[in-house]
């Protein structure tokens, strides 16, 4: 059963539209600014020295990541993170939050839990014994690792994924953290995903939704399944847009598919949605990051870049 739904998807490439290698090439920079708002889950705590008993809900993160000027290799890093519980209504924390600055140097290394070749970032600052290190996914986006190398899973609030503040066209098509064993779920269920997304003109338009006083989108992704096949079957996206006075909770169908990006790539899956609407060009396309982490992309297989709140990445709901 295993093999053959390994067959059934394996077969299906995804070519993306309009990429020119050439075009994608830019200067390189001696520094990179990334900024989040992630939640404060156990696993983060833990390799912070946070006590787990803590209250936090919510922290918020500062990264600058510096290079040799001539050399353009790692050299130095500043991180600011700030955690506490968040102020009801604003972006912002109540009263007692906390804040560290850390400094130190910075690695390029290889290899994550599913992909030996994966390009991980890591700092590290001279006697402490906090390292961080992150699945840099490309030159705009980077995603916190847990202690075991696996991609940390956030909450429907908040991903554990930075972006860069002001992102530049990435030299990488699309990253590539390995080929995980797809999950063959008993029912028709594949997964259920959560989390928030700044406002996108392909996720508004799905339901005709202006973009005007868009402040968020609250998406949830469910992925069904044959149950005998495991085939992908369909798919229910829900969302809210919050911000512009719209309270309700719009609901697509469609199918999807699961797909290679290309024959020689088996490691860079791409989930195509296609709504049951009359718009032929009506897609919705996501990278698997692994079993847990889906993260949107462009109709290049470019991931699309957050902000300092909120990031392009659902978040298997546990």
């Amino acid at each position: 059963m295993q093999k053959a739904a390994f067959v059934l998807f394996a077969m299906l490439f995804f070519e993306c539209s309009g990429r020119s290698s050439d075009s994608q090439l830019v200067e390189p920079s001696t520094q990179s600014f990334f900024e989040a708002t992630t939640s404060c889950g156990i696993s983060i705590k833990k390799i912070l020295g946070i006590n787990t008993d803590d209250k936090s809900q919510m922290m918020r993160w500062e990264l600058i990541l510096d290079k040799d000027s001539k050399k353009l290799t790692p050299t130095t890093f500043k991180l600011s993170y700030e955690y506490g519980m968040p102020k009801q209504g604003t972006r912002g924390f109540m009263d007692g939050s906390k804040k560290v600055e850390l400094g130190g140097i910075w690695k390029i290394e290889k290899g994550i839990a599913t992909n030996k070749e994966a390009i991980v970032i890591t700092l590290v600052t001279p006697g402490s014994p906090v390292s961080l290190s992150f699945l840099q996914a490309d030159e705009n986006i980077l995603h916190f690792l847990d202690d075991t190398k696996h991609l940390m899973v956030g909450s429907a609030a908040w991903s554990y994924t930075l972006n860069r503040k002001d992102p530049v066209p990435a030299n990488k098509f699309v990253p590539v953290p390995g080929l995980s064993p797809q999950i063959l779920a008993t029912t028709d269920t594949v997964g259920i995903f959560d989390g928030r997304t700044p406002c996108n003109d392909k996720l508004t338009s799905i339901n005709n939704i202006s973009l005007d006083g868009c402040q968020g989108i609250k998406c949830q992704l469910i992925l069904l399944q044959d149950v005998k096949t495991h085939a992908p079957s369909s798919f229910i996206l829900r969302t809210i847009y919050v911000g512009n006075g719209d309270n309700n909770i719009y609901s697509i169908k469609g199918k999807w598919k699961m797909m290679q990006r290309a024959a020689n790539d088996a490691t860079t899956l791409i989930y195509q949605l296609k709504p049951d609407s009359n718009k032929s060009d009506d897609q919705l396309l996501l990278l698997k990051g692994d079993d847990n982490i889906l993260y949107f992309v462009d109709n290049e297989c470019r991931l699309l870049v957050g902000n300092s709140y909120l990031s392009y990445t659902l978040n298997r709901k546990k």
